[in-house]
């Protein structure tokens, strides 16, 4: 059962021709949060499962989910395979949104809601982060983004050739200093006075450059502030064969990043590269007195 296992990726062998993370068995899984809190997924292509970061927010929403998080409104943006949202509905909230820009994952994680629950509940909206949301305030936002900057050129010439039915798009996994970026300038907008957003972002999107460029932009003065709360250090996973091959390709972009000091990471002996995943809290700055 994912979650019981703290190394490597729980409940899956690992190939050794590559971790096959959108085709491994068996058809179902489940996965463990803490607090007796179980959730059974569908095993689908196209539709993330659950990631060892995945496990790592949705416990830290266990353990911090107090009265005023289960009795406020919860967003759960980029909701994949619904996680986090049905977490938060088996915890006792009743004020659930969640959103992805995929219609298939929007899909599934409907189907997820009745796998687990009988009954729906969770109001679901395909949208672009916050795009297609009722303009509403939210007492707790959940956001994994995706974890990789923008790619090169040359390498998304690469990967626009692996966009076949049957593979993930490069959107699933790059781009991820752009997404952030959007979601920072729209989030004051939907985050209640008093409320949190919490993130988790990878050390290989460039997460002090994004911050930097937020402040920037605000002239200094941002209407928000922001906090690590926990980092992990986690192993690259490649989501299917044909990301396997391309390791070499992307150990190059990751070195070019890191040598422009934005994107941060190590690789072992045997060539494996560990990257950080970092929860962050943001809120409204507070007023000056």
């Amino acid at each position: 059962m994912l979650g019981l296992i703290d190394h490597g990726v729980p409940g899956w062998s690992q190939p050794s021709d590559g971790f096959h993370y959108l085709n491994s068995q068996p058809s179902t899984y489940e996965v463990y949060f803490g607090l007796g809190q179980r959730l059974i997924f569908l095993n689908t292509l196209n539709v993330f499962k659950i990631s060892l970061a995945g496990l790592k927010l949705g416990d830290y929403l266990v353990r911090t989910s107090d009265a005023i998080t289960l009795n406020g409104s919860f967003l759960d943006i980029g909701t994949g395979s619904g996680a986090h949202a049905l977490l938060m509905r088996k915890l006792g909230n009743k004020k659930i949104i969640a959103t992805d820009i995929c219609k298939a994952s929007i899909n599934q994680a409907k189907t997820h809601e009745k796998i687990n629950f009988k009954t729906s509940e969770i109001t679901f909206h395909i949208s672009n982060l916050f795009e297609k949301i009722p303009q509403q305030k939210f007492q707790t936002i959940a956001f994994n983004p995706p974890g990789w900057r923008t790619p090169s050129t040359s390498l998304i010439k690469i990967l626009e050739g692996l966009e076949r039915k049957g593979e993930l798009s490069a959107r699933a996994m790059f781009y991820g200093d752009d997404v952030i970026t959007r979601f920072l300038e729209d989030l004051p907008r939907y985050l209640s006075i008093g409320g949190r957003a919490i993130i988790g972002l990878n050390s290989l999107v460039g997460i002090d450059d994004i911050f930097k460029k937020y402040n920037d932009k605000n002239n200094k003065t941002p209407l928000l502030q922001y906090k690590l709360i926990e980092r992990y250090t986690l192993p690259l996973l490649y989501y299917s064969a044909q990301w396997q091959k391309l390791e070499k390709n992307l150990k190059i972009e990751f070195e070019e990043w890191s040598r422009k000091g934005l994107a941060n990471y190590t690789i072992d002996r045997q060539g494996k590269i560990y990257w950080s995943y970092e929860i962050i809290e943001i809120s409204h700055r507070s007023s000056e007195k």
